[in-house]
This record gives structure tokens, sequence and C-alpha cells, in this order.
């Protein structure tokens, strides 16, 4: 009775210690931020000045019709790190892309909108 009350208190105590768990998280890369795209009215911002606040594009799609759509890329990554004492060791990666799409005619944004992978 004695014995299994010891090994009972032995093992509850050593619970705290079991569960390692260490978490990063980065910024990977970033084109832009919320409060630009809010900025943003359809109709009426140029392609000028997104050129001059986002850069770039990360990608430009070009259509028949004249219309062109920019994409900006913006990348998040995280890592977790969990183990059960020395008997095992997980890594868990993971990485989140959001894209601003522009729809740009006559060098007039028409649509904007953000896709999430």
């Amino acid at each position: 009775m004695w014995k299994l009350l010891g090994v009972a208190v032995l093992c509850s105590g050593l619970m705290g210690c079991l569960f390692v768990v260490d978490s990063k998280q980065s910024q990977s890369q970033t084109q832009w931020h919320s409060t630009d795209r809010e900025r943003l009215v359809t109709g009426e911002t140029e392609s000028e000045w997104i050129r001059q606040t986002f850069g770039s594009p990360d990608r430009v799609s070009r259509y028949d019709d004249g219309s062109e759509v920019w994409r900006y890329r913006n990348t998040q990554s995280s890592e977790s790190e969990m183990g059960l004492f020395l008997l095992f060791h997980i890594d868990v990666e993971r990485e989140e892309t959001e894209t601003l799409a522009l729809e740009i005619r006559d060098g007039v944004v028409v649509d904007h909108w953000v896709e999430r992978r």
C-alpha cells in the first residue's frame, strides 16, 4: 500500500517535468500592412501610389482586356517543439501566406482582395 502511494506521489511530482514546449514565431516577409490596405479606394487609387507604397509587386498577371492583377505577399512562419522528457521529440512547423491582389485597369485600382493559404 505504502509502495503504491509512494509511486503515485512520485509520478504526480514528475508530471510537471514531462512536457517541454518551445514556440517561435517570425515574420518572414512583409510587403503590405492592413493599414495600407484600408487606404485603398476602389475606382480612385492610382497604380503609381500602389507602387510607391507597396513597392514592386511579387507577381503581375496581364489579361487581354488590358487589366492587370498585381500580387503582394506576406509570409509568416511558426515553429513549435514538444517533447515527453527524454522519450520523444516533435517539431511542428507552419507557414501562413496572405496575398494582397489588386486588379488595375487604366492605371486605377478597380478591385482588391486578400488570398489566404
